[in-house]
């Protein structure tokens, strides 16, 4: 009975999804009213049926409802409570329940908020706080005003913006509803008899309640500014309300996106025992390309906002940031990737998926071809040298040269795979090399514009304002690259100096760009948290026995005993260490094996010792004999950082937003 009304639920959702993308489009084209107002009720409606086949789904998990497939092979009655809940999106066919979940959320989002903007007379101005590099001697007129410089006749039917891009959202809705029910059904039937498989023991960590669900928040989001940008080419609407809702919306499924790689990177961290929380992993790299795309598309659309120039160039940026979305589902459910994050490995879905990324790609390069042609060129675009309009679109074309890097690291090996040609690995010495530079010129350039102001400086009245940063970052960036002892490290210089920097420009812009201001503080925090954690780590390698010690930074670890740790769905062996520091006992940790016995799968589980200036990290290996145990032990300064600075990034973008 679950899996008959969670197929009416998905099919009747399909159905509203066709109803939502074909009528406003016949009420553009036609000119009937009627139509165009399907387009709310209908995106309401398909909402609707795809949460309660999401309730069903959750409810079969609950109940071990075995004749689901799905759940049969994704769970087990001996599975804890929090865990089978949470199974949902452990795989395939749910994660992709779970990103169709997300984008009914931001496109009624989106209603409520295109309705409450269409239901006043005249847009607020922007105003001089939040992200958008606010200006006190700026003034912006409260009048919705065209902001394309020439813009082309529109077609019939241009008041009709809001549900010309609730269409757009349900085609997208349409296409990933279809890709569910023709290739990736969650509700289809358990073969006769069939017992649950249980959960990946990857997964069966509490990170994973909540970082899949942000990090999707943050991947299908862009699918919002993308609809309206479209919707606003092609009804000659490029005006301040699209400006403003675009710029809200990106800076809404940025935070987002942030917040989810930060929980990602935690989770790899804390979950895969390598001491590690980036690996330049493909899947990793998909949830960046967007991240960085994002970043350049806030740059260009405060731009927007303040200038009313760059049009052109934001309008593509929402695009690319919609197509790497997609691309980043692609790779990780086509099977074309070897990761512990990737679900799928049948050939069909990848199809389905690269052909959807072409037609959405391709019609979109139309779009922009015959109603923004100027989108390609900069040749429009001047900006004297030393303004806070230089900076930014320098920034949002060093940021899209990064993503650029990233994205021919991680697809080149895939094409010479699939043209059978050499195979080759890409991994972290080259992104490294790459990508450092990069990120230096960037903050760089924070550190530049956040100095500028909207009108033209001389360098000397520029300079008047930096000296002092300048000076005070490359000591600071000396005294405490001479305090850890390695001045030969040219890179950490660097590095060091120009988060100084970055942290020191922003602040007299505090008060007018409290956004970003964070944001930047919280960027530069997390390349000094990068920076030193990766030149102060010490791990080792330790073979050892209870009542034995071993020292590692200022800290001995002493291994007491190992007792047996069984749990609900496992059956383990649980090491127990007295770590002190000057003889004094600072905690007790307690690192794991394990074995999940329904897929005889064996795990680490690792036991951290976190603090705000260090952790204490300690990976269970394999035993030896005379009682011995291989130990992996890291002693990690400032790692904490990494993911304070993510996190500081987050709630910059959310104080755009609200300020």
């Amino acid at each position: 009975m679950m899996h008959l009304l969670g197929e009416m639920a998905l099919w009747s959702a399909w159905c509203f999804a066709g109803l939502q993308c074909s009528l406003p489009i016949i009420g553009v084209l036609k000119r009937n009213p009627y139509c165009l107002a399907v387009a709310r009720p209908a995106a309401c409606a398909q909402s609707i049926c795809v949460w309660v086949a999401f309730a069903l789904l959750v409810s079969a998990f609950i109940t071990n409802d075995f004749s689901i497939a799905y759940v049969a092979e994704n769970s087990h009655a001996t599975l804890p409570l929090f865990y089978r809940m949470m199974a949902l999106w452990g795989a395939h066919e749910g994660s992709v329940l779970l990103w169709i979940i997300s984008l009914s959320v931001w496109t009624m989002i989106y209603t409520y908020v295109a309705a409450s903007q269409l239901s006043r007379a005249a847009l607020p101005s922007p105003g001089g706080g939040g992200l958008g590099w606010g200006d006190q001697n700026h003034q912006t007129s409260n009048v919705s005003t065209n902001l394309s410089p020439h813009p082309n006749p529109p077609p019939p039917g241009g008041g009709s913006a809001v549900p010309l891009a609730l269409a757009i959202l349900g085609m997208i809705s349409f296409a990933f509803l279809s890709f569910l029910l023709f290739t990736s059904d969650p509700f289809a039937s358990a073969m006769i008899g069939m017992q649950g498989q249980d959960l990946n023991p990857l997964l069966q960590d509490p990170g994973f309640m909540i970082h899949p669900p942000i990090l999707y928040v943050g991947y299908v989001g862009f699918a919002v500014p993308f609809a309206m940008t479209e919707a606003a080419l092609l009804t000659g609407k490029l005006d301040e309300r699209w400006a403003t809702l675009a710029y809200r919306f990106t800076l809404a499924t940025w935070s987002f996106l942030t917040l989810g790689i930060v929980l990602g990177s935690w989770w790899a961290y804390r979950v895969l025992g390598w001491g590690g929380f980036w690996f330049w992993d493909p899947v990793e790299n998909a949830s960046l390309l967007p991240w960085l795309a994002g970043v350049a598309l806030i740059h260009v659309l405060a731009l927007v906002r303040r200038r009313k120039v760059a049009i052109r160039w934001a309008s593509l940026l929402t695009m690319v940031c919609f197509a790497l979305s997609l691309l980043g589902t692609f790779l990780v459910r086509s099977g074309v990737l070897v990761s512990v994050h990737a679900f799928a490995n049948d050939p069909r879905r990848g199809l389905f998926l690269l052909l959807l990324l072409a037609v959405f790609t391709m019609l979109t390069l139309i779009i922009n071809w015959v109603y923004a042609p100027e989108s390609f060129s900069f040749s429009k675009i001047a900006f004297p040298k030393m303004t806070r309009a230089t900076g930014l679109l320098l920034n949002s074309v060093c940021l899209i040269v990064a993503m650029l890097t990233v994205l021919l690291g991680t697809l080149y090996p895939l094409i010479l795979d699939a043209l059978h040609l050499n195979a080759v690995s890409v991994g972290a010495p080259y992104f490294n090399m790459v990508m450092t530079p990069l990120v230096f010129i960037v903050m760089g350039l924070m550190g530049f514009y956040m100095l500028c102001s909207w009108e033209a400086l001389t360098f000397k009245q520029w300079w008047k304002k930096a000296w002092q940063k300048i000076v005070v970052s490359i000591g600071s960036a000396c005294l405490l690259v001479w305090y850890i002892g390695d001045s030969s490290d040219l890179t950490l210089f660097l590095g060091l100096a120009l988060s100084f920097w970055a942290i020191l420009s922003v602040f007299w812009a505090f008060r007018l760009s409290f956004g970003a201001s964070v944001a930047h503080i919280g960027f530069a925090i997390l390349i000094v948290g990068i920076l030193l954690s990766s030149v102060l780590t010490e791990e080792k390698d330790v073979r050892l026995r209870p009542g034995l010690a071993t020292t590692l930074g200022p800290y001995q670890f002493f291994f007491v005993e190992v007792v047996v740790q069984n749990g609900p769905n496992y059956r383990g062996i649980r090491a127990v260490f007295d770590v002190l520091k000057n003889k004094h006992v600072v905690t007790q940790l307690h690192p794991e094996k394990r074995i999940y016995t329904v897929r005889n799968t064996v795990m680490t589980k690792v036991d951290i010792h976190p603090g705000l200036f260090r952790d204490l990290y300690i990976a269970l290996g394999e035993p030896l004999p005379h009682e011995d145990w291989s130990l992996r032990i890291y002693y990690k300064p400032f790692i904490r950082w990494v993911w304070l600075g993510g996190l500081l990034m987050m709630l910059g973008g959310l104080c755009a937003i609200l300020i």
